[in-house]
């Protein structure tokens, strides 16, 4: 239930109150924010990173049972997977004691991992491998990796960074009003911090809020030159759906609010761009439907950071539409962790599935990337040289 199953933890973490001051099971009302209301109250227009996967779980603190959304079950059937140690993605706490992470051993979950393990190639919501938060831990529960960030948290009270990444556990756990109050602190502790502005902007699309999702799009935008957190390719990427997402917004909104920053925006952040005298590039078309369309934008906008690049603006010349395969290849290239063909296919919407297929398996067969579990749950890396 939204407003149920929150950690006081992390109403002490966000409000820096005492924990007498916290229920010991609060509700959505006390992560504050100014967006999580809104969230908890069209919660239902959000979409989930997988199906409903409900389980009977007992608490072992109060005894009590309940049906719980798991998520996906890990399996780390690798040499130093312990016994085919297992994980759960969902995010969940006891209904009845708001507990975290100590749970009876479930006689369905149990017949879930020997099912996938008898039969990897079934529709299972089975995942082949080990999970890792971005410092390499491997919780077993949500609520476990939870703890851990709030630990760090504890020690950089000021980090960003660490907020954004808790922010990702709450999203990849099926709580995305608790992962709107993470990216909230995030940016409040670091503005520039654009992986929580875009994803902030993301939630936001879903309830249909328009005019904020932009106004955080914006921010992306002008903040992306100074952003270290990632590498140059990936900042384009980020930054290429970012402004796809803004113009289709803009679109939505039957353009009552611009796609990309005005120039008074752009000269109050202190920013040299000059989009009202250097205008777009006649030869630049955009496409939702190729987000490679936009990479020429996004490298204006990562100022000196598009030097990185292998293919930098000074020596990019007119383009011509690059075919769906190239489409597959470069979302590919971008990646820096877990993808699958799900990713691909929401990147590249035009792209038939036989042609995400057939690329997939070329790479695969030249060893350029490798498969990580079965099924449903399929994922896809690149290989490390």
């Amino acid at each position: 239930m939204a407003g149920k199953q929150i950690n006081p933890k992390l109403i002490q973490a966000l409000t820096n109150k005492t924990s007498n001051d916290i229920p010991t099971s609060p509700t959505f009302k006390h992560l504050g924010g100014t967006y999580v209301k809104s969230i908890v109250d069209q919660i239902k227009k959000i979409g989930t990173p997988y199906e409903k996967n409900e389980m009977m779980m007992t608490c072992k603190h109060c005894g009590q049972s309940g049906k719980y959304n798991i998520g996906i079950l890990a399996i780390d059937i690798s040499d130093k997977g312990q016994n085919n140690s297992q994980q759960l993605t969902g995010y969940f706490r006891c209904k009845h004691c708001n507990t975290g992470g100590q749970w009876e051993d479930s006689s369905e979950l149990y017949f879930l991992g020997i099912s996938a393990l008898l039969a990897p190639d079934e529709d299972l919501p089975v995942h082949f491998g080990e999970i890792q938060l971005f410092d390499g831990t491997s919780p077993k529960y949500a609520t476990d990796g939870e703890e851990h960030l709030l630990r760090l948290i504890s020690t950089s009270p000021k980090s960003g960074f660490l907020w954004n990444k808790l922010g990702n556990l709450y999203l990849t756990g099926s709580r995305p009003e608790l992962a709107m109050a993470a990216f909230e602190k995030s940016i409040e502790l670091d503005p520039n911090q654009i992986e929580s502005h875009l994803s902030i902007a993301n939630l936001l699309m879903s309830i249909r809020d328009y005019q904020q999702a932009i106004h955080h799009l914006h921010h992306m935008m002008i903040a992306a030159h100074t952003y270290t957190c990632v590498e140059a390719t990936y900042l384009r990427e980020l930054l290429s759906h970012g402004i796809c997402t803004s113009f289709i917004a803009a679109t939505e909104s039957k353009n009552k609010y611009p796609a990309l920053p005005t120039q008074q925006q752009l000269i109050a952040a202190g920013s040299t761009i000059d989009l009202e005298s250097e205008g777009l590039p006649a030869w630049l078309e955009l496409s939702s439907e190729d987000i490679t369309s936009f990479y020429s934008l996004a490298e204006l906008f990562m100022g000196e950071r598009a030097l990185e690049l292998k293919e930098t603006i000074q020596e990019k010349k007119p383009q011509q539409k690059s075919t769906k395969s190239q489409q597959v290849q470069a979302f590919i290239d971008a990646q820096q962790s877990l993808f699958t063909k799900a990713d691909i296919q929401n990147a590249c919407p035009n792209v038939s599935a036989a042609t995400i297929t057939r690329v997939v398996n070329e790479l695969r067969k030249n060893d350029v990337i490798e498969m990580v579990g079965h099924g449903r749950n399929t994922q896809w890396r690149k290989r490390v040289e």
